[in-house]
């Protein structure tokens, strides 16, 4: 009787298997050359941006309703994926680049449009930013200074917010640090493709938050034209290369939309001349920071000036680590003051540096519309500057006793701004802002007791200090951030301001969707109350002035609500009908086309302003029989949901009204809009 044989395997089958294992090695241990410690510690890292980015990710439901209603669009209609359009009608675009609606759309396609699937994509740019920032400080300052900014990202209170929202801020932030890792490549290099790469990153975050995309310009161009390789004249033959690839990427789109006829593309959200340089170099771009046409940025983030940053509304967001950062700016250009015109690590603190520096200056004097959130972009910056001067900082404490004074009173200064900021948010852990002082005071004691050993005669300082010295420092400076991100996580976020940190941070700004407070805020700042028609003479001034009023609390919960008796009926008989109902603005329109799972036109865009669709579309619309309701405001003169109008809106709500039927719907409660019946009006 034989037995069957059992073939040995081959040479090619061992040398696969070899080099799987060594991948996974590599993964997991990363290179020979890093520290043992290096690739483990970052792993942790990530699972902690992971756990804060992705848990309870659905809480927060569909977050700002204005970008889930044209996420929920975009996943069904590939005309509005590729036109940006707010809904499947496409009759008018939201007020943002499209990648980040694009990459909403994409994902509801592949998974299902849910809160989960629309979520998932600028959560897990928020995962991915931590991870590229790692590897590009990495290269130029190092594993130490790499991990500590990495962590310092994870924890950045505003960071983690926008990671677990539908603003496009978390996928804005990865293209930009995206771009400043394409240009380490090139300072390691000396090659042109990967300046070019930088440049095409940063197109894509203009496709993202259009002109704050160009912020961190300045810092990649200077460090271009400072570090880079060659003679003068090859980088700045290179810098030019990276600006061309700048603006292809930036406008391919926005050219390509500005080429389409009028009536074939959606009405561009927010203008009054349908014109996307309109959008683009006006209300969201230097009206922003000049405040012309309608600026009261002081509804979101306080006054502009020179501490902004640390007023009541900004703070809580990114103030923490702000002080150090600018000593750690200071400190690293000082320390490499002598070092060769390519050095990498000074070439890092220049980059750095003017990245934050633009920011800071550009978030702290505009006079526009300004929101807390917009400082997640000052965040990557904030976390590689302030892990450099504590780095640098640390070093030079276990030589000199004058460093580690220095380091102790960073230390106890971080911490005392961590127990002021804590001190703002009553109730919220109040243990923690003493605890954080009084680990500031052991770090510092820590690290000044070898010093002290050393003046009385003691020949070796124990190692014991030095590791309760980096944990108690360690800890004093991030316990505050780490506590609002962790709140930030524990709870929901909706409305268009949000904000990071406990619920009582929210309630004050008016960020979670708290609907108290926006008329009188409004109105106190020269724009007309919530409701007050603008009127058939509407400037283009006076229409931005009282849309910047009233915009942060839109989507907040300040539109009338719908009732589901009325969602009900709307449902029992659309019937053949393309389209469940119109409804005037995003707050009214986006909430029954959540709710529903039908699709809404969306009437004017995000105030319910915008001309579109025009009466001849609607009219169109009916006779075809795609639509057969309308639901309207009850404020008058042909308004929007906030009461704001043009006169095309009021000739084309006038036309509803005196030719639809109204409906009584059985079980309506609310009075705040009349639901009109529009079949056979034309």
């Amino acid at each position: 009787m034989s037995t069957p044989s059992i073939a040995a395997p081959t040479a090619h089958v061992i040398e696969r298997s070899r080099a799987g294992g060594e991948r996974l090695h590599r993964l997991l241990r990363g290179s020979e050359a890093d520290p043992a410690w290096s690739r483990p510690l970052l792993w942790l890292v990530a699972l902690l941006a992971g756990v804060l980015t992705l848990w309870g990710l659905t809480r927060n439901g569909y977050a700002n309703t204005y970008y889930a209603e044209a996420a929920q669009a975009a996943s069904r209609s590939w005309t509005a994926w590729l036109t940006n359009a707010i809904d499947v009608s496409g009759s008018d675009s939201l007020d943002k680049g499209p990648l980040s609606n694009m990459l909403m759309g994409l994902s509801g396609r592949l998974f299902g449009f849910s809160s989960f699937s629309m979520l998932l994509p600028e959560a897990l740019s928020g995962i991915a930013s931590v991870l590229l920032l790692h590897n590009l400080v990495k290269r130029t300052l190092g594993h130490r200074v790499a991990l500590l900014a990495a962590l310092m990202l994870a924890l950045t209170p505003i960071f983690v917010a926008m990671s677990r929202f539908n603003n496009p801020d978390a996928l804005l932030v990865l293209c930009e640090v995206a771009a400043a890792w394409a240009l380490v490549r090139a300072l390691e290099s000396g090659r042109t493709r990967h300046v070019v790469l930088c440049g095409v990153f940063v197109g894509l975050a203009f496709n993202v938050k259009m002109l704050q995309a160009y912020l961190i310009v300045p810092g990649l161009a200077l460090t271009l034209l400072l570090a880079g390789r060659g003679a003068l004249r090859r980088r700045m033959a290179q810098t030019a290369a990276g600006a061309g690839a700048m603006l292809a990427v930036s406008f391919a789109w926005y050219g390509t939309m500005m080429l389409l006829p009028a009536a074939d593309r959606p009405w561009v959200g927010d203008t009054t001349d349908n014109s996307w340089l309109t959008l683009l170099f006006g209300a969201n771009g230097l009206s922003r920071v000049s405040g012309e046409g309608g600026g009261v940025g002081t509804n979101f983030g306080g006054e502009p000036g020179l501490l902004r940053m640390f007023n009541s509304a900004v703070g809580g967001q990114i103030a923490w680590l702000l002080p150090l950062a600018l000593a750690g700016l200071a400190l690293g250009l000082w320390s490499r003051r002598r070092s060769a015109r390519g050095d990498l690590a000074r070439s890092a603190y220049v980059l750095w540096g003017a990245w934050g520096l633009v920011s800071w200056a550009v978030f702290s004097f505009s006079k526009g519309v300004f929101h807390p959130y917009y400082t997640t972009a000052l965040a990557p910056a904030v976390a590689v500057l302030a892990a450099g001067g504590l780095v640098v900082m640390w070093d030079r404490s276990r030589r000199s006793a004058r460093w580690a004074a220095a380091l102790s009173l960073a230390v106890i200064g971080t911490a005392a701004l961590s127990a002021s900021l804590l001190g703002r948010s009553a109730g919220f852990v109040p243990w923690l802002a003493p605890l954080a002082v009084a680990l500031s005071l052991l770090a510092a004691a820590a690290l000044m007791l070898p010093h002290m050993r050393a003046l009385a005669g003691a020949a070796h300082p124990p190692r014991a200090s030095a590791r309760v010295a980096a944990i108690a420092a360690l800890l004093a400076v991030l316990a505050g951030p780490a506590s609002y991100s962790v709140a930030t996580a524990g709870r929901s976020l909706t409305g268009s301001n949000p904000l990071a940190g406990p619920a009582a941070v929210s309630a004050a700004g008016f960020g979670g969707g708290a609907p108290t407070g926006g008329e009188r805020v409004a109105s106190r700042h020269g724009t007309p109350p919530l409701g007050t028609p603008l009127g058939t003479g509407t400037t283009s001034a006076g229409r931005g002035a009282a849309f910047n009023g009233a915009r942060g609390a839109a989507a907040g919960g300040m539109g009338e609500s719908v009732s589901k008796a009325t969602i009900s009926y709307l449902e029992a008989h659309q019937g053949a009908a393309r389209f469940m109902v119109a409804a005037v603005g995003s707050h009214t329109a986006a909430a029954i086309a959540l709710q529903s799972g039908r699709n809404v036109i969306d009437m004017g865009g995000f105030m319910g302003s915008d001309p579109s669709p025009s009466l001849s579309q609607l009219k169109q619309l009916v006779s075809s029989g795609q639509l057969h309701y309308v639901l309207l405001s009850s404020t008058r003169n042909g308004a929007g949901g906030f009461g704001f109008s043009t006169s095309a809106t009021q000739v084309r709500n006038s036309w509803i009204e005196s030719h639809g039927k109204v409906i009584k719907v059985a079980g309506e409660t609310t009075t705040g809009a009349t639901l009109y019946h529009l079949a056979g009006a034309v």
